[in-house]
């Protein structure tokens, strides 16, 4: 029996992707997308090329004629109704980090709902398991009444009939860290998972851990592996350079640079994959790392795609190469005031890590949507620029052969936004288990 997924709010599909590649015994695999329905259309682009483009739908879940075609599409079709409704007004970064937390848009946003849309398919569809999967910050927002969006949610489940209790905690939820999963970075998620009592009665399985994180009590004398870091994830990867842009330059110096940057090594959207290079940098790095790269280059796909440098500006690049690893924007200004002050043009009152250069022996810091924007938070360790979108799907463990579409910004916005598939794995053996997998 396979197991069949709607995927709502399904971005890139990070978590179809993880779902999909957990096998049983036999080593077939256990779930099935069903549907995927996402509103960017950028991101339905990639969805159709890595899963088919009949297991789309493009649209507005609050659109009457996209939920109708939803539920006609999956009622009585599909086992479990999944989904990271969108989380921009619950996240930490932002307006809840600073200026915007009183501000009544803020208190009062429209998103806190769109759980809404999901429980209405839910009612529905009737699947037999739900999973959420969102920010942290999720526990603690209120909406404008002053009660807490969390309650609200598992109340509203719990009146359709799902249990969300966890067979070790008690708890109707999970708060998980990406890296305690072999993920190369920093990344706390709330993960619910409600069944259906109707069907089923049982506990929620607890997701177990695979690996231990920086600051975690818990070492390998646990049965954990260790944190897979930075260095080990895109360490393999062709060295490339940021091309430098006009801002800031005059007309005589962009005329020279323009020149300049004919010459420079910025990647490609495909380039050849070096068997030698990889093998080389198999044998220096942990098992952990070894294990991240089963996940992440199982099947030999000839190519790297997306390694392409973002262009920076000249300053911006005279930063990079004076920050040391791990050094935030504040800690530099500390140490080189008079430098800071003339390569730092933003005010560092609100976001006082609006650079970050990250360490090559840790995890990254978590990787957000802003990516689309600019990658000053992730500043690559030991060359002067951020990170290539192919870092920061490595990062995210996605595998080298998942594709993404859109324009280059995009895909940046696709990727941050994403479920880490090898966390979404993990979660997918707990979820088999309540269909009576993997005992």
């Amino acid at each position: 029996m396979t197991i069949k997924v709607l995927d709502l709010f399904a971005g890139a599909g990070g978590l179809a992707l993880g779902l999909e590649s957990v096998k049983d015994n036999s080593g077939r695999p256990v779930f099935e997308l069903y549907r995927a329905v996402e509103i960017d259309k950028y991101a339905c682009d990639t969805l159709r090329s890595n899963f088919g483009k009949d297991r789309v739908i493009e649209g507005d879940l609050s659109n009457t004629k996209i939920y109708k075609k939803v539920v006609s599409d999956c009622r009585g079709k599909v086992d479990i109704v999944a989904g990271g409704i969108p989380c921009q007004s619950f996240s930490l970064i932002g307006p809840r980090s600073g200026y915007g937390k009183n501000d009544d848009r803020f208190r009062q946003d429209k998103r806190d709902d769109l759980y809404k849309e999901f429980r209405r398919i839910v009612r529905q569809v009737e699947p037999k398991v739900v999973l959420i999967e969102n920010v942290r910050g999720i526990l603690s927002k209120k909406d404008f009444r002053g009660e807490k969006i969390i309650d609200k949610l598992l109340a509203d489940f719990e009146r359709l009939g799902y249990c969300f209790d966890n067979e070790t905690t008690g708890q109707k939820y999970m708060v998980l860290n990406a890296v305690e999963f072999g993920v190369p970075q920093m990344r706390e998620r709330v993960i619910i998972i409600g069944i259906n009592k109707s069907w089923r009665k049982m506990a929620v399985p607890q997701i177990r851990a695979t690996h231990y994180g920086p600051d975690s009590e818990k070492k390998t004398s646990d049965g954990l592996m260790p944190y897979v870091t930075i260095g080990e994830a895109i360490g393999d990867l062709p060295s490339v350079c940021a091309r430098v842009t006009w801002t800031g330059l005059s007309d005589t110096e962009t005329r020279r640079q323009r020149e300049k940057n004919k010459e420079i090594n910025y990647g490609a959207e495909k380039l050849p994959f070096s068997r030698e290079t990889f093998e080389q940098h198999l044998n220096k790095i942990s098992e952990s790392g070894v294990k991240f790269f089963s996940f992440v280059r199982s099947n030999g796909y000839p190519y790297i795609d997306d390694h392409i440098a973002r262009s920076q500006q000249m300053t911006d690049l005279q930063l990079f190469g004076s920050m040391k690893e791990g050094e935030t924007a504040k800690e530099f200004i500390t140490r080189k005031p008079k430098l800071a002050k003339k390569l730092i043009k933003y005010n560092m009152e609100t976001f006082e890590d609006k650079y970050r250069k990250q360490r090559w022996d840790a995890p990254c810091t978590t990787v957000f949507a802003h990516l689309e924007k600019d990658g000053n938070r992730f500043i690559h360790p030991v060359q002067r620029r951020t990170f290539t979108p192919r870092e920061a799907a490595r990062i995210q463990s996605f595998p080298d052969d998942f594709i993404f579409k859109g324009p280059f910004s995009r895909k940046y916005r696709q990727i941050g936004n994403a479920v880490p598939p090898l966390m979404a794995h993990h979660i997918g053996i707990a979820v088999y288990k309540i269909f009576g997998g993997i005992k």
